[in-house]
Formats: structure tokens, sequence, C-alpha cells
């Protein structure tokens, strides 16, 4: 993908990240509710559009910034799926964030 490529995509993801900023709750929302669900689920897409700008911006990938929102999209997604292994890969991903 060329740099111009890279720009028109990531003006779309900034797009789309501000939009899913747009409808996190502006009151506090309390765990357990199906409101800390929805607001869990926004998060985890806040972290997807990261993911992309960590892919996409500059000539390299910054590898903390990548590892840290990926570790963290494990750790959301085990809050989702406690009987998968999110969790595991997630303390695998923390092992190597403090060697970077």
């Amino acid at each position: 993908m060329n740099t111009e490529n890279r720009k028109v995509v990531l003006k779309l993801v900034d797009a789309a990240h501000a939009k899913v900023e747009s409808f996190y709750p502006e009151t506090a929302v309390y765990k357990g509710t199906p409101e800390w669900l929805e607001k869990r689920r926004l998060l985890l897409a806040d972290l997807a559009l990261h993911l992309t700008q960590d892919a996409l911006k500059g000539e390299t990938i910054n590898e903390a910034k990548l590892k840290n929102h990926l570790f963290a999209i494990l750790k959301l997604s085990a809050e989702f799926f406690p009987d998968g292994n999110f969790e595991k890969a997630a303390g695998l991903v923390d092992e190597t964030i403090e060697t970077v």
C-alpha cells in the first residue's frame, strides 16, 4: 500500500474512530448491566481501530503501541469469552511488552 492509499484509509479510520467514541455513554455505567456490556463492545471496536492506525501510520509499525493495543483487546475479549484462551494469550503478549 502506498503512502497516498494509507492516508485515504487512515482518514476513514479516523472518522470511524470519532464516531465510535461519540457513542460512549456520558454517564456512569455499572458492571453487569446492559449499558456496561455495550460500553465494553464500543471499547473493543475503539481498540480495533487503534490497531488499524498502528498498522498504517508511519513508515514502520511501532511495536510497543501495537503490543499494548493487542494486549488490551485480548484482555477485553476474555471478558466476553471467559472460557476461551484470550487471557492466556494476553499473558503472552504482556510478557513481551516489558522487553520492548
